[in-house]
Formats: C-alpha cells, sequence, structure tokens
C-alpha cells in the first residue's frame, strides 16, 4: 500500500460516523435525546418514502424542521426493522413503499389509512405539538399498518375488540419499538420487573398533554395511555359509547387499554421468569418473545366479536408450541386475572407438563390461516338517523378448530350473534360522529385546508346497487375527543 493509500485510509477511520439526534421516548418522556445512525428508509421490506425533501443527515436543534424529519424518520425505520422478520411479509398493504407525511396540517391527530401513515400538528396553550416528532406516536401509526400487512381481514372487521385490538397492537408497538433502543432498556428493566409505571409504559406523553389542556378527562394524567393500568375485561358492547379515560367505554382506544394492559403486565412476569435479577438483554429477549407469540396468534385467531379472548388464547398456545410452555404460568395468570380468557380455558393446560404437551399442540398453534367466510349484515340506516337507505355491513366469519386453551372458546358465532355485534359497532361509529354519509369516497385527499370535524370519520358509507356499503377510511389515535375547528 502507497504511502498516500494509507494517509488516505486513517483520515477515513479518524472521520466520525454519521449519525442523527432523536428523541430515546417520547419527547416528555425525560429520556432525552440519543444520537443514531442515519436511517435508510428505503431498506427492504418495510420500505419507506417520507413526503418532501430530506435535510442532510447531522445534529439540529430541537423545534427545527430538520431534527422534525430525522425525529420521525429513525424510529420508523427502528420500528420497522424490528417487525419485518417478524410479519413475515414482503411488503406493506399500500405496496412496496409506505408514503409518510410528517405534517400533514393542523390537529392533534395522526393516521394511516392504507395509502400513507400522516402526522399533524396544533398549537395548544402556547406550544405547537407536532405527532410525527413522537417516536410513540410514529410507532403507533406504524403498528396499525404492520398490523394490516399481517391480517389485513381485521382493518374493516365491524366488531368493536377487533378495532380495539388494532389500536392495542399499535400501542404494544411503540413500547416494543422504544425496548429497541439499549439505552432505553438500561432506564426501564428494573421498573419493567417491578411492574411499574415507567417512560415506555406512558404511550405519547406529549400528545396527551396537548390534549389534556383542551379536555383534562379524555387522557390519562401523565400521557395518552399508560399500558399500566389495571381495566379488566367486560364485554364491550354492553360499555357506554363514551366515558372519560378514568373508565372503560365501547370506543375503540378506551377499550384497548384491556390488552395493552395485560400486554405490560405479562412482559414485567416473562422477564421475571427469564431472571430473578433481570438486566437489558433480557428485556431485550422477552420482548421479541412475546412479539413471536403476538404474531403467531394473530395470525391463527379467528376475527370474531371476542377477538381478545381469541388472541390470548392463541398466545397462550403459542407459548406451549413455540417456547414448551416456559411463559404458560404468566401468560394464562394475567390473562384469566384480567377476565379476558376464562379460567376453564386454561385448566387444560394446568394438568399438562409443558414440553410433554408441546408436540401435542404444535399443529393446532401452529400460525395457518383460519377457515374465512363473509356473513354480509343489512342494517336499516334510519335506525342509527344515516337516512333511509340500507346499510351494508361485511362482517368476517372466520372459525378455527383447536386443541387447547381455544377449546375453552369452541363456542362459535353465528348469524345472530355477528349481526348484534355488528349493529353495536354501527352505534358506537354513529354516537363519535365517526361516519362520513356524504362523499362516499373511501379515500379523501387531506390538505391544510380539511375541515377537523371531516378528519373524525374513521368510516364511510359508499354507495352499491344493494345499499350503503360501510368501509373503513382510517385508523386515528383522537380517542374520542371533540374536534375544534
Amino acid at each position: 500500500m502507497t504511502r498516500r493509500k494509507k494517509a488516505a485510509k486513517r483520515a477515513v477511520a479518524k472521520k466520525p460516523a454519521v449519525v442523527v439526534s432523536v428523541w430515546k421516548d417520547d419527547p416528555e418522556s425525560k429520556l432525552g435525546l440519543i444520537d443514531r445512525p442515519v436511517p435508510d428508509l428505503s431498506k427492504a421490506p418495510l420500505r419507506y418514502r417520507i413526503k418532501g425533501a430530506a435535510p442532510a443527515p447531522g445534529r439540529y436543534e430541537v423545534g427545527t424542521p430538520q431534527f422534525r424529519y430525522w425525529a420521525g424518520a429513525e424510529p420508523l425505520r427502528r420500528g420497522g426493522d424490528f417487525w419485518a422478520p417478524l410479519l413475515g411479509v414482503k411488503q406493506w398493504q399500500p405496496g412496496p413503499v409506505l408514503p409518510v407525511s410528517l405534517d400533514k396540517g393542523v390537529d392533534l391527530n395522526a393516521y394511516y389509512d392504507r395509502t400513507e401513515l400522516a402526522f399533524f400538528h396544533e398549537k395548544v396553550g402556547g406550544k405547537t405539538y407536532y405527532s410525527g416528532e413522537s417516536p410513540d406516536v410514529v410507532c403507533h401509526e406504524m403498528g396499525h399498518a404492520c398490523l394490516d400487512a399481517h391480517r389485513p381481514q381485521l382493518f374493516d372487521a365491524p366488531f368493536i375488540e377487533a378495532g380495539a385490538f388494532h389500536e392495542s397492537f399499535a400501542d404494544m408497538s411503540a413500547i416494543l419499538s422504544a425496548l429497541q433502543l439499549q439505552e432505553v432498556r438500561e432506564a426501564v428493566v428494573a421498573d419493567v420487573a417491578a411492574y411499574k409505571s415507567c417512560p415506555v409504559s406512558r404511550c405519547a406523553e406529549q400528545l396527551g398533554a396537548a390534549i389534556r389542556l383542551v379536555d383534562r378527562p379524555a387522557v390519562d394524567p401523565d400521557c395518552l395511555r399508560n399500558a399500566y393500568n389495571a381495566f379488566k375485561y367486560v364485554d364491550p358492547q354492553t360499555l357506554p359509547d363514551s366515558a372519560p379515560a378514568t373508565a372503560l367505554c365501547a370506543e375503540a382506544h378506551s377499550f384497548s387499554r384491556v390488552f395493552t394492559g395485560a400486554f405490560y403486565e405479562i412482559l414485567a412476569g416473562m422477564l421475571r421468569v427469564r431472571s430473578k435479577s433481570p438486566r437489558e438483554p433480557d428485556l431485550a429477549a422477552v420482548a421479541t418473545d412475546f412479539a413471536r407469540l403476538l404474531m403467531d396468534a394473530t395470525a391463527a385467531a379467528p376475527v370474531q366479536p371476542n377477538y381478545f379472548a381469541q388472541v390470548a388464547s392463541h398466545v397462550i398456545d403459542a407459548d406451549t408450541a413455540r417456547f414448551a410452555g416456559r411463559y404458560r404460568a404468566v401468560l394464562a395468570n394475567v390473562f384469566v386475572k384480567r377476565q379476558i380468557v376464562p379460567k376453564a380455558a386454561v385448566e387444560v393446560l394446568e394438568r399438562a407438563p409443558g414440553k410433554a404437551s408441546s408436540a401435542r399442540y404444535r399443529k393446532a398453534a401452529a400460525p395457518e390461516p383460519p377457515e374465512a367466510s363473509v356473513h354480509r349484515v343489512v342494517l336499516d340506516a334510519a335506525e342509527f338517523g344515516l337516512g333511509t337507505e340500507k346499510v351494508l355491513v361485511d362482517a368476517p366469519l372466520e372459525r378455527k378448530p383447536v386443541l387447547s386453551v381455544g377449546a375453552g372458546l369452541a363456542h362459535r358465532h353465528g348469524p345472530a350473534e355477528i349481526e348484534h355485534a355488528a349493529r353495536r359497532f354501527v352505534k358506537m361509529l354513529v354516537a363519535h360522529d365517526r361516519i362520513d354519509v356524504e362523499s362516499g369516497l373511501r379515500h379523501i385527499t387531506v390538505t391544510d385546508a380539511t375541515p377537523r370535524h371531516v378528519l373524525r370519520k374513521t368510516h364511510v358509507l359508499r354507495p352499491t346497487r344493494q345499499g350503503m356499503k360501510l368501509t373503513r377510511r382510517w385508523f386515528h389515535c383522537r380517542c374520542g375527543l371533540p374536534f375544534r375547528d
């Protein structure tokens, strides 16, 4: 090697790696900033394209557009890298590349609509809040896109629990994506192991603080939603349409907290199973273990009105098949305590040794698609004040025989029960003014001028020859909070 080449090599070695400065967690979580490698948004299979020009990578001052760009881009890549090998898909539902709008307009909002991820800004109390600046919000919306790529049948399922699980999965995605940072794991491992509230359990502190200034009862006192909670399952069809954050209601974000709370309690228990004195590598391991169980369960669980129980039972079965029942006691105890799964459904496993039973249940718990069909529910629009035509609601009717925990949930939902669940779902949407009855458009072009009452419409009635078909437009993060135009 020549002297010149040696000098050039030394110069390259001394050159600092290009990094970007981003939040470790939510901007108000107190964990602060971290330098991260420049994210490659074009990395397959979960590619992104942020709309607009990308600033040069670097450390930018908090509050600048350049900082907000990388504060949104880095968690997108980190979350995508975590989920990609677990989802086992080759692309997003919208296609090979998922477009991202980091600042779509004015609102305390964000959404995923099968065409893009979109984030907003809003000035409240003299401060401007950008939802796309928070890794919690970014990885929540990305979680919707991940679940949609993995289990697209859930997107339009007209059951309260299906929508609530989508919101829970998105919150779990925010937590699991945060735990991909070693510095975050080191900061929270003791609290998670002790099952306490901590920065990762508190989802979207900044957005929650902004909403609290507008409507204090609508959110938790320290964040948007806290995974550290004591909520237990109640049939959501029996709950009121609305409630303050201190109680459950039939609205998806509110009811999602039942499953998210169980997840966080399970994560703490899995961590203690792995080690009596857990450290950050143990937290990384159980985060991935639970994500694997979740992927197995959501692939296998039939979409039915009692979807929480279906997923929970398949999580327990997946643990038997994948880990020979290593986490069985934790999973069963929490899901039973939270009343998501009846105790009778897990008794068969309590009588079976883990390793001996794993082969028996492996085939039944395998993530194979359930038997699927569609039941069309025809409702009278006048019943809901939606006009005089018929409202058509296509409901999935899925079944899958199982040998273990799911056997305790063997009751099959017939047409009458499907119709009752769909009717209750539509009633909840109407109560929250979530249905667009005018445009008939599945997709709308959102701009700065789009009235915010339009952004609350998660569903649309689309004209067909048989009547007006109910279709989901997007998942958004508004928690039922009234919109202010």
